[in-house]
């Protein structure tokens, strides 16, 4: 793999990104790169250029106790690219996440209300702990009974057969 020198500022300083960071980021609609789906929540930030998209991922890498952080290899239909959070799907789940989204929000003053889509929910939410707990599911358990027909099927045989 070839390297390449980059002019990446190793900080980002309170507003550098201002109005690069869309408002709307998705929780839980991409898969894991690093681990197992029912293990791992995955966050997308949409950044208008990869330049900015890079120095938020760098930014994020330091303080947040996360799995992985990478951006988009290329950009979406719209030229932008994401910015990919790997985070445990567990109960500090939204504690970390909350505390990823404001300093997103340090980065750009101009996200003042921002929201998020899930996979349980695509339409736009307010980011808020009641939001993120009716919309995200934070248990690997409860994670593969809605999303694996077979284990569910298991667990149906197993409970039918206990009250036999």
């Amino acid at each position: 793999m070839q390297q390449h020198k980059s002019n990446i500022s190793e900080n980002i300083k309170h507003n550098d990104l201002a109005g690069l960071v869309k408002p709307i980021f998705s929780v839980d609609q991409y898969k894991s790169k690093l681990g197992e789906d029912e293990n791992v929540i995955v966050v997308a930030f949409v950044v208008m250029d990869l330049e900015p998209a890079q120095e938020l991922s760098q930014f994020l890498e330091t303080g947040h106790d996360v799995i992985d952080i990478d951006v988009s290899t290329g950009p979406n239909e719209d030229g932008h690219y994401s910015v990919f959070v790997e985070i445990n799907r567990d109960s500090k789940a939204f504690e970390c996440l909350d505390a990823i989204v404001k300093d997103v929000q340090r980065s750009n003053t101009e996200l003042t209300n921002p929201q998020f889509t899930s996979y349980e929910d695509k339409s736009p939410r307010d980011w808020n702990e009641e939001n993120f707990t009716n919309n995200v599911i934070i248990d690997s358990y409860s994670y593969v009974m809605k999303h694996n027909p077979e284990a569910k099927q298991i667990k149906e045989r197993i409970d039918f057969l206990r009250k036999y």
